[in-house]
């Protein structure tokens, strides 16, 4: 074993319980292989060994000794990076606001992003220092790390004097506590704590409003006038159904099976549902998407002033929709979760995920898995039922 190695596991037998408690599973999988797929079994969320040693370092360098609030100082919350594409973003943007609402303390972003252009009432402002805002962007392999931007932190309290503390969201103890100015770096989907002082008014009827804009488009407007005349299904495919994607650690690939088993058991017509999906091959024979204005880091899906973006007729179909399969996906988690807006909310049937099985393992290859639905929007869109992190999102 190189020294190298022999170091990286040291360092992780030293490591404090951190984020999605994954240490415990690393010191085991880290003799195996780098990156491989015996780790991506035991994957939670985005909790690879790499990212938990981060955590737990950027845990032990926070102030210990119990937060006196000074006179006068207006304290932060500051999301460091953005994690995933919109659905998961979503996530980070209700924890941040909640957070902010919770402890009175200003909300801050890395960039704008998708909801900047979709929500009626910001709850952020965009971090103003160029310098800071530069590093915590950065996307090639070497900076885009938590450590990376712990350290841009570092270097702009020598240039400011304001110092954060990183927050572990996935920890109940810690996820909430007000200590002055915070930051954090994750999905913050993977613990039920998470989601218990969240606010389901307060989410659906201030943060999440859609803006006048928005609602005015003729793309609303159309989609408005069909609500709650039809039902559909969100076949997720995409990246989870690639087996050159190797960094996928914790989606299944539903079978379109279990979907028509859920027709049936539930008493709908398979012929009479519409489907949506990002399919983009065709192999599951299902609407293909025909829009793509692109993606850049870090404002995300890039915006189109008529059309909104290149997937927001399908999350609109899934919200006006009278009924909802949804996927294991936290775009139609999010979309299932505003119809609650309407006046009369879409039925949601979804599925409960109670094993793992990766398309693109050695063992799984190309493998799709049967799952059975059950009515509600509730069962986690990743986790599996022996995970107890994240068997459901409650918000109440």
């Amino acid at each position: 074993m190189s020294k190298r190695k022999r170091n990286r596991e040291k360092e992780i037998d030293k490591a404090e319980e951190g984020e999605f408690s994954v240490i415990s599973e690393a010191k085991e999988l880290v003799k195996k292989n780098e990156f491989g797929d015996e780790l991506n079994d035991s994957w939670v969320g985005e909790g690879d060994k790499q990212r938990a040693i981060s955590v737990a370092k950027a845990m032990k360098s926070n102030k210990s000794d119990e937060f006196t609030p000074e006179k006068g100082v207006r304290y932060q919350v500051m999301l460091v990076h953005w994690n995933g594409r919109f659905g998961n973003r979503m996530h980070q943007y209700a924890f941040g606001s909640t957070y902010s609402k919770v402890n009175d303390v200003d909300f801050i972003l890395p960039s704008d992003w998708e909801g900047t252009h979709l929500f009626k009432n910001q709850k952020h402002t965009v971090l103003e220092e160029d310098e800071l805002r530069l590093w915590l962007n950065q996307t090639s392999p070497e900076l885009d790390t938590l450590s990376a931007r712990i350290d841009a932190l570092k270097a702009y309290k020598e240039r400011t004097g304001e110092s954060f503390s990183y927050i572990n969201v996935d920890k109940p103890d810690q996820n909430y506590k007000k200590q002055g100015n915070v930051c954090f770096d994750s999905v913050c989907a993977y613990h039920p704590s998470i989601f218990e002082k969240m606010s389901k008014d307060y989410l659906l009827n201030d943060v999440f409003e859609f803006s006048d804009h928005v609602k005015n488009s003729s793309l609303y407007k159309r989609l408005e006038d069909k609500q709650g005349t039809y039902d559909i299904a969100h076949l997720r495919r995409d990246d989870i159904s690639n087996v050159n994607y190797k960094q996928n650690g914790g989606y299944s690939v539903v079978s379109k099976e279990s979907y028509e088993k859920a027709f049936k058991k539930f008493g709908y017509d398979n012929k009479q549902v519409l489907w949506t999906s990002d399919d983009w091959t065709g192999k599951w024979k299902v609407k293909k998407p025909s829009k793509n204005f692109g993606w850049r880091y870090p404002e995300g899906a890039n915006y189109d002033p008529k059309e909104i973006f290149d997937w927001f007729e399908d999350f609109l179909k899934l919200y006006f929709a009278r009924t909802i399969f949804r996927a294991n996906s936290s775009f139609s988690w999010w979309a299932s979760f505003l119809s609650q807006q309407r006046e009369v909310p879409a039925k949601i049937f979804a599925p409960r995920l109670h094993k793992k099985v990766l398309y693109a393992s050695k063992e799984t290859y190309k493998q799709e898995t049967e799952f059975d639905f059950e009515e509600g929007n509730h069962p986690h869109w990743l986790c599996t039922t022996k995970e107890k992190r994240c068997n459901d999102i409650i918000i109440k």
